[in-house]
């Protein structure tokens, strides 16, 4: 049977080719749902105020679950995380307070977040990274501002300290101390801004955020601060004269115009109420302390689990806040084994990074686990994202390692994990 030379055309498998690439592949959506969680990870603010999932969870999930590929092979820092979790979870479920919210949010943190959350963030650079954590943070820290200023409102789901004619800033952030907490390791994402001018206006802008909240936790910056502006800023000199100025503007706004006597007025009255509220702060932060630590001999084995901590805390202390210190409030939800396996998986993420010599990375996460000593225990994701980073930088660098060792291959600058699969994938298509 003769045919017509229009069923021998290639038109039809062309079509089809091009509606395929038309349409975004799995990679294309997994780095997407992943930059979206990167950026909006500092802004948990933005959730339902009933909920402890926010914005960047519904990105995050997906994100990971896209590229689970590269959580088939274990590697040493998820294991303390792994080992630990059947006695987080057994304490849970043992504790005669709880419900079932707690031990999903456990389950979900401490079982597939910190364990697995660095999947979604490992094909893509740390430049891009800390592009999206920066943009972010300066965000929340613009916002802050104008909240200080009396210029911004607050949201519904945000917890602010008012007094006088100001407040205690929180940003796109729950609370002003959580916002000091979040933004305490971004001056080590600060050497990835190569223009000089961009990397000074964001670092304004941190400290802007920062000086907003007047918390006392702000002294956790000064260590990361201190490593980036001495050994990663080479336009040091510059970065003070804009200090400066943006010193200069900072208290005209604040003043609004006003004389200079009343602006250095305004300024002792911020410094006589945050030292008047100095000593009753300390005290019952020593008072919660003392009460954690007289429980702990009962979490050698189990902690109390969430719900159970709470209530030993308000019937004892009077306060439902683990302590505000993250670590001794791991103590009284998991006990004593838990924690210990959770600081040897942090201990190994910050040891990892520095013989790998990710110098920056290994303080980045040093500067997070600072600052969250003073932080309660919170069940959400943005507490947890620096961990997500640290895990991926390690797996990035050791990819890289591997194909260094490897005779006769050349490194791409712009190396990425999946590319190995790409090839794979081509060759076959």
């Amino acid at each position: 049977m003769l045919t017509s030379p229009k069923h021998n055309s290639p038109r039809a498998p062309q079509f089809a080719q091009t509606a395929a690439s038309q349409l975004p592949s799995t990679s294309q959506i997994q780095s997407f749902c992943a930059q979206a969680a990167l950026f909006c990870l500092p802004l948990p603010a933005i959730k339902y105020t009933e909920t402890s999932l926010t914005l960047a969870d519904l990105f995050l999930i997906p994100a990971i679950l896209l590229n689970f590929g590269h959580a088939m092979k274990l590697h040493a820092f998820q294991i303390p995380f792994l080992l630990a979790l059947p006695i987080n979870l057994l304490s849970h479920m043992l504790d005669p307070d709880g419900s079932l919210i707690p031990v999903f949010q456990m389950a979900y943190l401490w079982g597939f977040l910190v364990p697995f959350g660095w999947c979604a963030f490992v094909n893509l650079s740390p430049q891009r990274i800390a592009y999206l954590l920066l943009i972010a943070s300066g965000l929340s820290c613009l916002v802050a501002i104008g909240q200080f200023t009396g210029y911004m409102p607050t949201l519904p789901t945000q917890k602010i300290i008012d007094y006088k004619d100001s407040s205690r800033a929180a940003g796109l952030v729950l609370q002003c101390n959580s916002l000091t907490m979040a933004l305490t390791p971004c001056f080590l994402l600060l050497p990835h801004i190569r223009q000089a001018s961009l990397r000074i206006l964001m670092l304004l802008l941190l400290l802007g955020g920062i000086a907003s909240t007047v918390s006392k936790s702000a002294i956790m910056i000064v260590p990361g601060l201190l490593f980036y502006f001495f050994w990663r800023e080479p336009e040091k000199g510059r970065v003070l004269r804009w200090l400066v100025a943006a010193s200069v503007v900072g208290l005209l706004v604040f003043n609004r115009g006003a004389s200079v006597a009343e602006l250095v007025d305004k300024l002792n009255a911020v410094v006589e109420f945050r030292l008047s509220n100095a000593d009753s702060s300390l005290s019952d932060r020593a008072h919660l302390a003392n009460v954690a630590f007289e429980h702990s001999d009962e979490c050698m084995f189990l902690g109390y689990g969430t719900e159970g901590t709470y209530r030993v805390m308000m019937s004892k202390a009077g306060m439902g806040q683990t302590v505000h210190v993250f670590y001794l409030g791991l103590v009284l939800i998991e006990g004593w084994i838990a924690l210990g396996l959770t600081m040897l998986g942090f201990l190994t993420l910050l040891t990892s990074l520095w013989t790998l010599r990710k110098y920056n990375d290994a303080i980045f996460l040093g500067a997070h686990l600072l600052a969250i000593s003073v932080t309660t225990v919170l069940y959400l994701s943005y507490q947890y994202y620096p961990f997500l980073i640290a895990a991926a930088a390690i797996v990035r660098a050791r990819a890289e390692l591997s194909t260094i060792q490897r005779p006769g291959t050349t490194v791409n600058p712009r190396l990425r994990i999946s590319g190995t699969t790409r090839q794979v994938a081509s060759r076959a298509a």
